[in-house]
């Protein structure tokens, strides 16, 4: 399961189309209260990873990265943009797995849902559930997850 937020209606149904050919559930959210409302919600399914745009009205997806890690803290995270805040981008690069630049090809978003179910996978098998320092799975920069293990 994927959860994806974007306030584009039409990158949502493509993001659905994309996730459902690659064989995975997703969930689509307009905007980031109403992933938040969610989130804060009995109903809440732990996704494999959470997809969001940066730019969006009200909470911009850097901050909702802060609001997901609050509650929680190892929950892999994807940002997709076509203009990052690069003053923002700095300060939030190392809670994300993966920043994702539009216009994207399907291909390569499929390949980042592998990797990110690749690294779920492995860490739902290993006895310690340890992090890689640095990505195993092509993701070419240190795991944010093996920071938040190794700090605590």
């Amino acid at each position: 399961m994927f959860h994806f937020i974007d306030d584009d209606p039409m990158l949502r149904d493509l993001l659905d189309a994309f996730i459902s050919d690659a064989g995975y559930e997703s969930m689509g959210f307009e905007s980031a209260v109403t992933y938040i409302d969610f989130l804060n919600s009995p109903n809440f399914v732990n996704p494999i990873a959470v997809i969001s745009d940066i730019r969006m009205p009200g909470i911009n997806g850097y901050e909702l990265t802060l609001k997901i890690h609050e509650k929680h803290p190892s929950q892999k995270i994807i940002l997709m943009t076509g203009n990052a805040d690069y003053e923002q981008h700095g300060g939030a690069k190392n809670q994300l797995c993966y920043t994702l630049d539009k216009p994207f090809r399907a291909k390569d978003l499929i390949a980042l849902l592998k990797a990110m179910e690749a690294c779920e996978n492995t860490h739902k098998a290993a006895d310690t559930n340890e992090y890689f320092k640095q990505c195993k799975f092509g993701i070419d920069h240190d795991c944010p997850l093996y920071k938040l293990k190794h700090l605590s």
